[in-house]
């Protein structure tokens, strides 16, 4: 009986398509792209990978078809993400991040705004 039960498990796992173990492999860790100064690149994807989307600007309410889960900011920017449209209760960001949920934005939220910093906003941890 043990031996069919290995048999069995053993089947199940070949059976499972490549395509479907591919699809739970991590994304590859790589490091933040070089993004212009003024600019702020946001990602579907951890590890600044997926689709993209530049913002340049204040969004009062920012409307994106995926989930952010990454962000690259250029050296030096100061950018501020919001969990509500019209900036309300934000947080603002001093560097990339490959992953959200390390600032506590949980996987599938979507940001309500974003802007630029105004110069009073202070950064986490400060």
């Amino acid at each position: 009986m043990k031996n069919l039960t290995i048999a069995a498990l053993a089947a199940a796992t070949l059976a499972v398509p490549a395509s479907a173990m591919q699809a739970q492999a991590p994304a590859p860790t790589r490091a933040a792209p070089d993004v212009v100064a003024g600019r702020m690149m946001i990602y579907n994807q951890t590890n600044f990978n997926g689709e993209d989307y530049e913002v340049d600007a204040a969004k009062r309410m920012f409307e994106w078809d995926y989930h952010p889960r990454s962000i690259a900011i250029h050296p030096g920017d100061r950018w501020q993400i919001c969990a509500r449209p019209r900036f309300a209760e934000c947080i603002v960001l001093d560097r990339s991040i490959p992953d959200t949920t390390l600032i506590g934005i949980p996987v599938g939220s979507d940001f309500g705004s974003v802007r630029p910093a105004p110069a009073d906003a202070a950064s986490p941890g400060n």
